[in-house]
């Protein structure tokens, strides 16, 4: 065969074929991963091993957001949503009460297939709690404090106190 560039430059393109029609959920690679994951360990590991497990995991985010400088609950406040806008993660609204630090969290990621299902929210409030805690202990939070976590609606809301 010989070589003609001629021939080369004044071919037509070969049209490109149709796309095919997406399907209807696309999730991200991470995001199917995370789901998926999560699924796993729902059906793998016991309860107990794998709250502890996100308990860990939400105090090893945590510890990226240093809150050098935060003495406030201004402050915390707004590192705390820095934090969770730069991952997609929703926002908190952090208030003192009576006998408690309040969290509200909103917005938390939710799987992109149907409903969240249970393995999917116990992560989600484990995580949540592990970093929350993690803060509070970061900014002096004594040993007979403890931080729990509940579904409230579509929202999570953190105590942190006795």
């Amino acid at each position: 065969m010989k070589f003609d560039p001629f021939h080369q430059l004044s071919a037509r393109p070969e049209p490109d074929p149709e796309p095919a029609s997406p399907p209807p959920y696309e999730p991200s690679s991470f995001s199917l991963f995370a789901e998926m994951f999560v699924a796993e360990l729902g059906e793998a590991v016991p309860a107990a091993q794998r709250r502890g497990f996100y308990l860990a995991v939400g105090r090893r985010m945590a510890a990226v957001e240093a809150l050098d400088g935060v003495s406030d609950v201004a402050a915390l406040n707004e590192r705390v949503n820095a934090f969770w806008k730069l991952m997609g993660w929703g926002q908190a609204e952090i208030a003192l009460e009576r006998e408690a630090i309040v969290v509200r969290h909103f917005d938390p990621p939710l799987p992109g297939t149907d409903a969240p299902t249970g393995p999917w929210l116990g992560m989600l409030l484990a995580v949540l709690e592990g970093a929350y805690d993690c803060w509070f202990r970061k900014l002096g939070s004594g040993p007979a404090l403890n931080t729990t976590a509940e579904w409230k609606g579509d929202t999570v809301e953190l105590r942190h106190g006795r």
